[in-house]
């Protein structure tokens, strides 16, 4: 068993290392082919793309490796259920963007140049929920060289797309190309779709009457009850990281500040500065994917030890997994901007930010023990609590702190949410009367 999980640490911490180098080098070749304004509109639409996509997967994905990774249910009817779902949410929410796609740019975003970019999103969509379905259930099997393979895949071939497109396409102004690199990531989820369904190495039979077929395979129930309360989380976050920018251009515009600098500022902060520093957290799903299991085995078992023992590993592993990380940027942040974005700007932030920045490694394993306890309740309290505080403090702090209040703002939240934790996983883990 030891043995086993070292080795699916070792491959999945080392494909999730590559995955991630060509993911850095995606990130890089954008900031060298597009100009400052292409890349603060590219990071302008960002947040649409991930508020599209949270209501789109509705955290089906989640739920299919949370049941597929338990024996009590079949996998047809795991998968069966969670296409039917996602196709119908994706539709709806690519019905919605493709009306209001306009309106986002002009009115919300208050950026002309954000309308192709956007609805270049669209095919993204229903290819990011299949591809999530795909992936976890080779999670939930645990099969993790597969979902590696295609996850390196995924990354080469947008780079490739992004590269040779963005080259022959160079005379083309600065929109389309943003434009084109919001398709490529419709190429990367595209290949690794096509690469994992090759390698399904069982046949699913589909020899049965259309209407009971599904009425026999339906559950949609079980996959509610984990996929609900995840969205709810989730939209509160991708709905705050979708407003921060309006609000941002709202209230400064009122201070006179032009909004190509709040643009250009908020991309230096939120693109580069937060982006170098969640570029290691990889690790931190890895440890997620790895502990969730056990920690489900030992509340199953009632092995009340050793839920305290694995607790208290997974907090040290983060611990030390974040060390070295923040001492880099601490210490040569310049260097890392410079390498990896051709710029220095923003390594003021950097260097404030990567001390209490640990809190983020810190926040896993409490996320995993609280997730084995199926506390979706409380932790959809604690991701609402942390919102709103986050979204009274953006709008107190704009004002004085401009667009460095999105830094403090990230760094408030991060600590309200990680002190919730640590009193729900005390309670559910080490006090005595609600011990296993």
């Amino acid at each position: 068993m030891k043995r086993k999980l070292i080795n699916s640490f070792i491959i999945l911490s080392s494909s999730t290392l590559i995955t991630k180098v060509f993911s850095l080098l995606n990130r890089m070749l954008l900031s060298r082919l597009l100009d400052e304004n292409g890349m603060a509109l590219y990071i302008l639409v960002i947040p649409t793309l991930s508020l599209c996509i949270t209501l789109a997967q509705f955290s089906i994905p989640s739920a299919v490796f949370r049941l597929i990774s338990h024996p009590q249910y079949n996998n047809k009817k795991v998968i069966v259920s969670a296409i039917c779902i996602c196709f119908t949410t994706c539709f709806i929410i690519m019905f919605g963007l493709f009306f209001f796609s306009k309106t986002i740019a002009i009115h919300l975003l208050k950026q002309n140049q954000a309308f192709i970019p956007i609805l270049c999103m669209l095919p993204f969509i229903p290819l990011v929920g299949i591809s999530g379905i795909i992936k976890n259930y080779y999670l939930g099997r645990e099969d993790v060289w597969n979902l590696s393979l295609a996850q390196f895949l995924e990354e080469v071939s947008r780079i490739i797309f992004t590269y040779i497109m963005i080259q022959y396409f160079s005379y083309l102004p600065m929109t389309y190309l943003v434009a084109i690199a919001i398709l490529a990531m419709s190429i990367g989820e595209l290949t690794s779709i096509m690469f994992l369904m090759w390698r399904l190495k069982r046949k699913i039979n589909w020899h049965y009457h259309p209407m009971s077929y599904f009425q026999k395979h339906f559950i949609l129930k079980d996959m509610m009850n984990i996929a609900l309360p995840l969205t709810g989380s989730r939209i509160l976050h991708v709905c705050y990281n979708f407003i921060e920018p309006i609000l941002l251009v709202a209230i400064l515009t009122r201070l006179h500040i032009s909004e190509n600098q709040i643009h250009l500022q908020y991309a230096i902060i939120n693109g580069y500065v937060i982006s170098l520093l969640t570029t290691p957290t990889f690790f931190n799903n890895v440890v997620l994917r790895l502990l969730l299991p056990i920690l489900n085995k030992d509340i199953a078992y009632q092995r009340t030890s050793a839920l305290k023992k694995h607790v208290l590993y997974g907090l040290i592993i983060c611990f030390f997994i974040s060390l070295p990380f923040t001492l880099l940027f601490y210490f040569h942040g310049d260097f890392c901007l410079q390498i990896m974005y051709n710029t220095t700007k923003g390594y003021d932030y950097l260097k404030y930010m990567s001390i209490p920045f640990t809190i983020f490694y810190l926040q896993t394993p409490l996320s995993a023990t609280l997730q084995a306890f199926n506390k979706n309740k409380e932790m959809f309290i604690m991701s609402t609590l942390e919102i709103i505080i986050e979204l009274i403090c953006l709008i107190i702090l704009i004002p004085r702190y401009q667009v460095g209040s999105v830094a403090i703002v990230m760094l408030v939240g991060l600590f309200s949410t990680l002190v919730s934790s640590f009193y729900f996983v005390y309670k559910l883990v080490y006090s005595q009367k609600n011990s296993l």
